[in-house]
């Protein structure tokens, strides 16, 4: 179908929070009828955990079948300033530094009983309760590292010992020293896609690096030890994160991607053996990917020799497009759905899928300007997508190469069948390649619209969180018929999302420019096809987006560009 349409042509970084503002307008109980959650025990924490956390981000060891619960209570506020706390239990309040990060995630969920989880003082007063959660767990996180000799004898601090924590491990199976790492990286997580704060997101993702780095986390490798999975998946969801930060500010990753001196060895799930090699190897194809993107961009700006850059994209599409054909025939889903378990099938599946959707991501980032000259679509900056405010690379470096793909939208003639064609590497593209890199605007568009199909069909197949209260059987959330409306947490990945849609608006943009319309009564031109497509890829990611949202303020900006985008059959505004 694509080559029906298409013509073969030529992110201040601190250490602090700050609570809500809004603490003064909805804080007083009894003002709202608004539902927040709340837990009565740090076994219902867990619970809750592996229930809407561990499946997208299992850094703590696999669960028991106990465990895998969701006890949420409708919290009450005691005084104007106090959390929100359980009615059941009034005087238990998360108080470790992981129960108070775990906590800061779930507070983001609407309750079950919120009959208007969506209206304003539902929204505030969840946001209210995550951030004094996450104030409070990174207060924690220091207070267990502080020295008692720091504040009496401060001369006597050098020659301490460092301080020991004596208190109950929150997981029997993961050892004490590491909770604050756990902690950071879900706090991470937070500030990224709660608060938008991508410089506090890897300021929290670099402390956890260093605790861990302190401990001796990536050079564990004693199997017999009790707590060898717990500390494999510390280390690793450690390396991802910190590696995540760099995508998502568009900069290097402060670790080398294959430093021999990380010899822990990886993370076993027991139902799919491959899933975490295939995820870490996702990740370190993405952050290579966003290393080409940083690179290509100094190049076109210092107007350097072009031969590195050249054959850099080579050797990077040689190595991801077999990945990417391997990700085609990984099954991501059952039917029906898989609960979570001790074997972690749902995590392996969901592991799967994001790897799939960081691989095409990559590709696409490889491919982006060749094949649409990074034309700006939306009004405002998104991970490494230049807005519609800033001068393009061409506008910026006028004497730069000029790209083929420059064409794009102008001298389109005809109509050539291509879209089922192979777009394998071992085929060269038969067009003319970009003047800066090696392959042709229409090879890399034509890449680009499979790698935004195949993002936007794996988010769909992201497993949701399955709720269920202690000794029932099936699922009691109210509204679980409609799965979508129980929020997918720990979305970091979610700038795949931004790069997909680039791609499917774009080649809207393309289509449209062709001019081509219906065949006649009956009959539909390869352009609506086509156009069909798109406008249903768009709508997936649109869905997962507005999934997360449920839960993350912060990617409803997200959300919302891509919607007031969503690719019409004809007509629509070019920046938004």
């Amino acid at each position: 179908m694509f080559e029906s349409v298409f013509n073969a042509q030529n992110e201040l970084q601190d250490s602090g929070y700050e609570t809500s503002e809004i603490a003064a307008t909805c804080s007083e109980s009894g003002q709202t009828s608004s539902a927040v959650r709340v837990y009565s025990s740090d076994q219902d924490i867990l619970g809750a955990y592996y229930t809407y956390i561990h499946p997208y981000f299992p850094v703590l060891p696999p669960p028991e079948p106990h465990q895998i619960v969701d006890n949420p209570e409708v919290g009450i506020r005691r005084a104007p300033d106090a959390f929100f706390s359980s009615r059941k239990v009034p005087d238990f309040e998360p108080s470790s530094p992981l129960s108070l990060a775990i906590s800061a995630t779930l507070a983001l969920i609407p309750h079950p009983d919120d009959l208007d989880p969506f209206g304003t003082d539902s929204v505030h007063l969840r946001r209210e309760q995550a951030q004094a959660f996450a104030h409070s767990a990174y207060e924690s996180i220091e207070i267990e590292s502080e020295l008692v000799e720091s504040t009496t004898q401060p001369a006597e601090a050098l020659s301490s010992e460092s301080h020991v924590v004596d208190r109950l491990p929150f997981h029997s199976q993961n050892p004490l020293e590491n909770e604050s790492i756990i902690a950071l990286l879900l706090l991470s997580s937070y500030e990224y896609a709660q608060r938008g704060n991508i410089a506090k997101m890897r300021n929290r993702a670099g402390q956890a690096l260093n605790s861990a780095l302190n401990l001796g986390l990536h050079t564990r490798n004693d199997e017999n030890s009790p707590y060898a999975e717990a500390d494999k998946r510390v280390w690793w969801m450690t390396y991802i994160t910190v590696c995540q930060g760099s995508i998502l500010s568009n900069s290097p990753s402060p670790v080398l991607l294959y430093d021999p001196r990380f010899t822990t060895p990886s993370p076993t799930f027991s139902a799919d053996p491959e899933a975490w090699p295939l995820f870490l190897q996702a990740q370190q194809v993405i952050v290579s990917a966003t290393q080409f993107v940083i690179d290509l961009d100094v190049t076109m700006k210092s107007h350097s020799t072009t031969s590195a850059i050249w054959q850099r994209m080579l050797e990077l599409e040689a190595l991801i497009e077999p990945l990417v054909l391997k990700a085609d025939t990984w099954a991501l889903e059952s039917s029906p759905p898989v609960s979570l378990d001790s074997t972690e099938l749902k995590v392996s599946q969901a592991l799967k899928g994001i790897a799939r959707i960081k691989l095409n991501s990559a590709r696409i980032k490889l491919h982006r300007y060749c094949a649409f000259q990074d034309i700006p679509v939306f009004s405002k900056k998104h991970c490494d997508l230049k807005s519609a405010a800033e001068p393009t690379i061409t506008g910026e470096s006028p004497s730069a190469p000029v790209c083929a793909c420059s064409s794009t939208f102008h001298q389109i003639h005809s109509a050539v069948d291509l879209f089922n064609s192979p777009t394998s590497v071992s085929s060269p593209p038969t067009n003319v390649s970009c003047g800066l890199l090696p392959f042709s605007s229409h090879f890399s568009a034509k890449v680009c619209l499979r790698s935004s199909l195949n993002i936007a069909r794996s988010f769909q197949s992201l497993p949701y969180p399955q709720p269920r209260r202690t000794n029932e059987v099936v699922d009691y959330f109210s509204i679980m018929k409609d799965n979508s409306k129980v929020p997918r947490t720990i979305p970091v990945f979610a700038c795949c999302a931004m790069q997909s849609s680039y791609a499917m608006i774009m080649l809207c943009y393309k289509t449209r420019a062709m001019g081509f319309r219906g065949l006649g009564e009956g009959q539909t031109s390869p352009a609506d096809r086509l156009l069909g497509q798109l406008q249903e890829g768009l709508g997936m990611v649109l869905g997962a987006l507005k999934n997360y949202s449920i839960a993350y303020e912060a990617l409803g900006g997200m959300r919302d560009r891509i919607g007031s985008r969503v690719c019409k059959k004809y007509g629509g505004k070019r920046n938004v």
